[in-house]
C-alpha cells in the first residue's frame, strides 16, 4: 500500500503550548476541577503574594528574563489569557530552577502551595476547553496528496500538480502543515487550470463516466479500437479472422476423443490455443443441424475426413465467405463483415491488363460460364479506366491511338523548326508579349505544339496550374485554440499549430508546424515561392504521424520554373 499522508488534530487548549497542556490534564486527578472562582480567590491570596515575594525580582515587566513576565499577572483573567506561560513555571518548579540558588528561597509548604494550584488551574483550563482544536486554517491537499488522490479517483497518473509551486515544510518539517499551505490568488488559478486538464480527459458514455489517456474524439476511438483489436488477437490473425484451418484440425484429430469422452473442447481448445467456445460450435455446426444446400456438402465431406483433410475444408469454407461476406476496415463507423448477395443480374467485373514483355499486344478472351450455364451473357460499356485519367472506351481505343501516332509524327518531324521559333523568342526584347500564333505561322508549325515547347523551356509567359482554393475555415481543430485552418471538417484540409507544443488533432502535428490531409479522391497541396532568385536547398522526409487511419499516402515534390521572362 502506498504510503499517504495523514491528518491528524490534536485537541486542547487554544494556544501553542497545546500538547504540554494535555499531559498536564492527563496526569492530574481524576476529580472535576476547581472552579475559576475558587482559584481566583487562591490566586489572590496566596499565589500573587508568593510571586511577589520569589519570582518578580527576575520576571517582572522591567526585568522579564527568559520572556517570562509574571508581574502582568494582576488578576484570573490575566492568568487565562497565557496559560502556556504557567506551563513554564510548572517545569521551573519541578527542576528547581525558580527561584535562583542565590535567591531567597521559599519553604516547602510555600512551594507546595504554588505548585499545587498551578496543577489545579492547568486542569481546570484544560477541561474548560476541551473539544477546542485553536485556531483552524484554510486546509488544502498537498502536491503529493493531490496527485495521488487524483490518480485514484481516475486511475490515470497525469501529473496534475506538475505546474504548482514547491509546498513548504514550515517550521514542523511536514510539507502537510496546515499553516505552510497557503492559497494565493496566483494558485487558485493554477487549480483551475489543473482541473481543466483532468477534465479534457473525460469520456461521458451512456451509464456513466471514464477517464482517457487522451484529450481528443479520436484518441479515444483509438483507444477503444486498440482495445478490440487487442481482444480479436488472443485468437485471430492481423486482420481479424480466425484460423480456421487449426480449428479444423483440432476438431477432426480430437472428434473420437470428445464423443468417447476422454476429452472436451474446452480442454483441447486449452491445450491448443484456441477458442473453446468458436471450436464446440463449429464441430456441432458441422455434425448436424437444419437442413442447407450451403452446408448439407460440406457436413457430407466433414463425416468421412481425416486429420489431414483440414486445408481442403478450410479452403472450401474460404471460397464460400469470399463469395458470401465481405471483410471491411474496423474503425470507419461500418460493419467488419458485411453480407453479399451471390444472386445477381448484373456484375461488375475489372482486371489488370498482364505484361506482355515478349509482345506488343495483348490478347483478352470474354467468356461466361458456370455450374448454371447462363443462356445470354451481355457484356456491356467494355472500357480501359486509368488512375486520374478519363475512362476510354474500348471502342475508341483504336482510333484514340492512331491519333496519338500520328501526333507524335508531327511532334517529332517540326522539333527543329520549333527550336528555332523558341531561340527567336527568347531573344525578342518582352517575351510576355509574343504573339505564339504568329510566331507559328511564321516557321510553319503547329500553335498548340510551339507553345508546349515554350511552356517546356519556360520561355514567355507560361501557363498556371489549375488548383481549387480552400474556401471554408477550420478553428479550433482538435479541441486546441492555437490549430487553425482550411478546408472539410473531414478531408482534405490544411491546418497549422501558432504554439510551441506538439499536439494530436488526431494525428501528431508539431510546433509551429503545417499538416495537409489529403481525401480518398483529392490531393491536398501546399506550395512555395521562393522570394529571391538564388540557389535553394529543399529537405523532405515522409514518415507517419498518424499510423491509425488510412492505408498509405502517395506525395510528389515539384519544381515549377515558370516563365523565365
Amino acid at each position: 500500500m502506498r504510503p499517504f499522508p495523514c491528518f491528524r488534530r490534536l485537541r486542547g487548549i487554544a494556544t501553542g503550548a497545546v500538547l504540554p497542556l494535555l499531559l498536564t490534564a492527563a496526569t492530574a486527578e481524576s476529580a472535576d476541577p476547581d472552579s475559576f472562582d475558587v482559584l481566583a480567590k487562591e490566586y489572590a491570596n496566596e499565589v500573587r503574594p508568593l510571586l511577589g515575594r520569589f519570582c518578580l525580582d527576575c520576571h517582572s515587566t522591567e526585568e522579564k528574563e527568559g520572556d517570562l513576565d509574571l508581574e502582568a499577572f494582576a488578576k484570573i483573567e490575566d492568568v487565562r489569557r497565557s496559560p502556556g506561560s504557567w506551563r513554564k513555571v510548572v517545569e521551573m518548579l519541578d527542576g528547581g530552577e525558580m527561584p535562583p540558588k542565590d535567591a531567597d528561597q521559599p519553604t516547602a509548604e510555600e512551594r507546595g502551595t504554588l505548585r499545587g494550584w498551578t496543577a489545579r488551574y492547568l486542569k481546570a483550563e484544560a477541561y474548560a476547553n476541551a473539544g477546542d482544536p485553536g485556531p483552524v486554517v484554510l486546509r488544502r491537499l498537498n502536491n503529493a496528496q493531490y496527485t495521488y488522490t487524483l490518480k485514484d479517483l481516475i486511475g490515470l497518473d497525469l501529473q496534475p500538480a506538475r505546474e504548482f509551486p514547491a509546498d513548504g515544510a514550515a517550521g514542523e518539517g511536514f510539507t502537510n502543515a496546515g499553516n505552510a499551505l497557503s492559497m494565493s490568488p496566483a494558485m487558485l488559478g493554477k487549480y483551475l487550470d489543473a482541473a481543466k486538464r483532468i477534465a479534457a480527459h473525460a469520456v461521458l458514455l451512456p451509464d456513466g463516466i471514464r477517464f482517457s489517456p487522451g484529450e481528443t474524439r479520436r484518441d479515444w476511438t483509438d483507444e477503444l479500437l486498440a482495445s478490440i483489436r487487442a481482444l480479436y488477437a488472443e485468437y485471430a490473425d492481423a486482420e481479424g479472422r480466425l484460423p480456421l484451418e487449426k480449428y479444423l484440425a483440432a476438431a477432426l484429430e480430437e472428434r473420437r476423443a470428445v464423443g468417447e469422452g476422454r476429452e472436451t473442447y474446452v480442454t483441447v481448445a486449452r491445450r491448443r490455443g484456441l477458442n473453446a467456445r468458436h471450436l464446440a460450435a463449429l464441430a456441432a455446426l458441422l455434425d448436424g443441424g437444419e437442413p442447407s444446400p450451403l452446408l448439407d456438402p460440406l457436413r457430407a465431406r466433414w463425416k468421412t475426413a481425416g486429420p489431414g483433410d483440414a486445408p481442403a475444408l478450410a479452403a472450401e469454407v474460404a471460397r464460400w465467405q469470399q463469395g458470401l461476406t465481405k471483410f471491411q476496415s474496423v474503425g470507419h463507423m461500418k460493419p467488419w463483415v458485411a453480407a453479399i448477395d451471390p444472386v445477381v443480374t448484373r456484375q461488375d467485373v475489372r482486371f489488370k491488363f498482364p505484361d506482355s514483355p515478349a509482345a506488343r499486344e495483348v490478347t483478352i478472351h470474354l467468356t461466361a460460364d458456370g455450374p448454371m450455364r447462363p443462356n445470354v451473357v451481355v457484356w456491356e460499356n467494355l472500357r480501359i479506366a486509368r488512375p486520374g485519367r478519363p475512362e476510354v472506351a474500348l471502342r475508341d481505343v483504336r482510333a484514340i491511338a492512331e491519333g496519338m501516332a500520328a501526333r507524335r509524327e508531327q511532334v517529332v518531324s517540326t522539333a527543329a523548326k520549333c527550336l528555332e521559333a523558341a531561340a527567336e523568342a527568347e531573344a525578342a526584347t518582352d517575351p510576355k508579349a509574343l504573339d505564339r500564333e504568329a510566331l507559328a505561322r511564321k516557321h510553319g508549325v503547329d500553335p498548340e505544339i510551339l507553345g508546349s515547347w515554350l511552356e517546356c523551356l519556360g520561355i514567355g509567359t507560361g501557363s498556371t496550374v489549375a488548383l481549387d482554393l480552400f474556401t471554408q475555415r477550420l478553428e479550433s481543430v482538435g479541441g486546441f485554440d492555437f490549430v487553425n485552418g482550411w478546408g472539410s471538417p473531414e478531408t482534405p484540409s490544411i491546418v497549422a499549430n501558432g504554439s510551441d507544443r506538439t499536439v494530436n488533432i488526431p494525428g501528431e502535428l508539431k510546433g509551429r508546424g503545417v499538416a495537409a490531409h489529403p481525401s480518398p479522391t483529392l490531393r491536398a497541396g501546399v506550395g512555395w515561392l521562393c522570394p529571391t532568385a538564388g540557389g535553394y536547398q529543399v529537405q523532405a522526409e515522409v514518415k507517419h504521424v498518424h499510423t491509425g487511419c488510412g492505408n498509405g499516402t502517395a506525395w510528389r515534390l515539384e519544381m515549377r520554373r515558370g516563365p523565365r521572362g
